[in-house]
């Protein structure tokens, strides 16, 4: 079932070393070199702004960061004098109102250009912060960020993804929800892209790739799928095959790819079966162990199924660094979210990205014009 590696060869595994930081890292960067900057959607997400700006607050402070904080002034004003900091010690960029869940993010977008998101996107694009976090609308951020910055050489659709289960931590799927219907060459560029990100973000320099399918034998799965497995097969990727929703907590495969529809389902299902499982083993062992005991195991239960909460993800395809997480993200998952947009710069994930498929799109049309 193991498909060619020839472009990974090719490549050299493109990036030379598997570290975990580029060469912009905290350790290498000039002495005075200031903080990176990250701009963050304070209006956006369903307990914005309090938790937001709350958590953004917790990962400047935890990870060297200078936080540029989006929304209402007045507003943002408000909660920081609640957390007793100062207005005036951390910058406030203005925007008017927040792109919802219920909004087509276009249309919204349209209709108010200075909402949060767009704000933040825009600061970006005019190198006034390095990376943009937003807890709000995933369409509205990949609206805003695909209009605002452009999407890199070779890419349709952005996409949203990485590991999201600490019970496989070396599997990323992509994608997680921003692309309901998609054609296989789009699902193609997916799986370069989480090859990108496996190898920087998680130090594994020869990934594994695999399409999500209801069996592992080729010609199985729907249309999507079947017609798909060709492309991938003679893509040049470490492509292993169709991979079951069984395998996905093997942590053998590395890149799971499939369209946002069947990846944001068993999202949500990972998330919600952590939570059921916590109730349960609250219920069943209440007495039997000691009150601090229990919640811990559970807590641990939890967080185990709920990595993406924890860490949220890159918006994979567009021209910046764009963090989105979950709406129902707290202060915690917050400041993760900022370490995340940390070390998406320190890795100058969108560059690699675009070198990625540059490279890969010279390789595919060498191999399709021949000798």
């Amino acid at each position: 079932m193991t498909g060619s590696n020839d472009y990974v060869h090719l490549l050299g595994h493109s990036d030379r070393t598997p570290s975990c930081h580029s060469e912009r890292s905290e350790e290498s960067r000039p002495e005075g070199d200031p903080p990176y900057r990250v701009a963050v959607d304070a209006m956006g997400g369903d307990f914005a702004p309090a938790e937001i700006v709350e958590g953004a607050l917790l990962g400047a402070r935890l990870h060297n960061i200078h936080v540029i904080l989006v929304g209402d002034p007045p507003t943002l004003r408000s909660e920081l004098e609640r957390l007793q900091v100062s207005p005036d010690s951390v910058p406030l960029a203005p925007s008017q109102g927040s792109i919802t869940e219920g909004e087509h993010p276009a249309r919204a977008l349209r209709k108010n250009p200075r909402a949060s998101v767009a704000v933040a996107t825009g600061l970006v694009k005019a190198g006034k912060a390095d990376a943009m976090v937003s807890l709000g609308s995933t369409g509205g951020a990949m609206a805003s960020a695909a209009l605002g910055l452009g999407l890199l050489p070779g890419v349709e659709r952005p996409c949203v993804g990485g590991p999201f289960i600490s019970l496989a931590p070396h599997t990323a799927i992509l994608d997680v929800g921003s692309n309901i219907d998609c054609r296989p060459q789009q699902l193609l560029s997916f799986a370069v892209m989480g090859c990108v990100f496996v190898r920087k973000f998680l130090g594994i320099p020869n990934p594994t790739v695999g399409l999500l399918s209801v069996g592992q034998e080729e010609g199985k799965g729907n249309r999507q799928v079947q017609e798909a497995y060709p492309i991938f097969k003679e893509s040049g990727l470490n492509f292993v095959g169709n991979v079951e929703g069984s395998d996905i907590l093997s942590d053998k495969i590395n890149v799971v790819v499939c369209d946002g529809f069947v990846g944001n389902v068993l999202l949500k299902f990972a998330e919600s079966l952590g939570g059921s499982a916590a109730s349960f083993l609250q219920d069943k062992l209440r007495g039997k162990l000691p009150d601090e005991d229990l919640r811990r195991l559970s807590q641990s239960l939890y967080d185990l199924t709920n990595r993406s909460r924890k860490t949220s993800g890159p918006l994979f395809g567009v021209n910046g660094n764009v963090i989105v997480g979950h709406g129902a993200s707290r202060s915690r998952e917050v400041a993760g979210a900022i370490e995340t947009a940390k070390r998406c710069i320190q890795l100058d994930m969108a560059n690699s990205i675009r070198q990625e498929l540059t490279q890969f799109e010279e390789f595919i049309g060498a191999r399709q014009n021949g000798p």
